[in-house]
């Protein structure tokens, strides 16, 4: 009879973990698994222990190399202002700012500032 105390479900042990079940689950069926069923047949987990055995087996790694940002990914001042250069020449074509007034400008306006600055950066996306 104590043998079947120590024993619960994976909706127990979620609960016991502070997890979903889903994250229980996936750390069964991980390869290689992350937890094990104490009894395979009726899928129950070994109470005693389960917290330090998930902690143990999802906790990240010092000696496991993280991901580290592309080279490619880091933009420098100068891309940066290649980049609006770009958008900026673009936005020039397709909008005649001698037809519009200093600020302070309408919802409208803005709204065609905004769209004319979007077709920029399409046209900078196509370009790279």
């Amino acid at each position: 009879m104590s043998a079947t105390k120590t024993l619960i479900s994976v909706a127990e042990a979620a609960e016991i973990l502070g997890r979903s079940k889903s994250t229980v689950y996936a750390a069964l069926n991980a390869l290689p698994p992350r937890l094990h069923y104490q009894d395979v047949r009726r899928r129950l987990l070994l109470r005693e222990g389960l917290e330090a055995r998930f902690a143990r087996s999802t906790r990240p790694r010092i000696d496991k190399p993280q991901a580290q940002a592309s080279e490619a990914k880091s933009k420098t001042a100068n891309d940066f202002e290649k980049q609006w250069e770009i958008i900026a020449k673009i936005a020039n074509k397709t909008l005649d700012s001698s037809a519009w007034s200093g600020p302070p400008w309408s919802g409208k306006q803005w709204a065609v500032l905004a769209g004319t600055i979007e077709v920029g950066m399409e046209a900078l996306d196509a370009e790279t």
